[in-house]
């Protein structure tokens, strides 16, 4: 029974991370990232606008990091719930085997519904 409590929650996990946009959130974060380093490290940029914009890009971080916690977050609550009503949950899900097959549920659903939905 804690083996399908595993499909569900890695199913449940999965539509988490499309559905609220993980990896463009990510990619945003790595972007603003890379924009503060190129600005740090140009001479030709003044202090004076340094001072104005890295304020403005540490927000944006700021913002970026929490969504992805957030996201996280519910990934992590969706196993405490499931963990709640199957004791041997979490046993499983942080055993080599219950990470095998977590891997296994996770990018076998994520491979059936990217070619179920096109």
């Amino acid at each position: 029974m804690s083996h399908l409590a595993l499909l569900m929650v890695c199913i449940l996990s999965v539509e988490v991370f499309i559905r609220l946009n993980f990896l463009i959130v990510l990619d945003s974060l790595l972007r603003v990232i890379r924009k503060v380093i190129y600005v740090i490290f140009q001479d030709n940029i003044s202090d004076h606008w340094k001072e104005k914009v890295i304020p403005i890009y540490a927000l944006r971080i700021m913002k970026y990091s929490l969504q992805i916690l957030l996201i996280l977050l519910v990934i992590i609550l969706a196993f405490a719930l499931a963990s709640f009503f199957f004791n041997d949950l979490i046993g499983l899900t942080l055993s080599i085997i219950g990470i095998m097959e977590s891997m296994v549920f996770a990018f076998g659903y994520a491979y059936t519904r990217k070619s179920l939905v096109k």
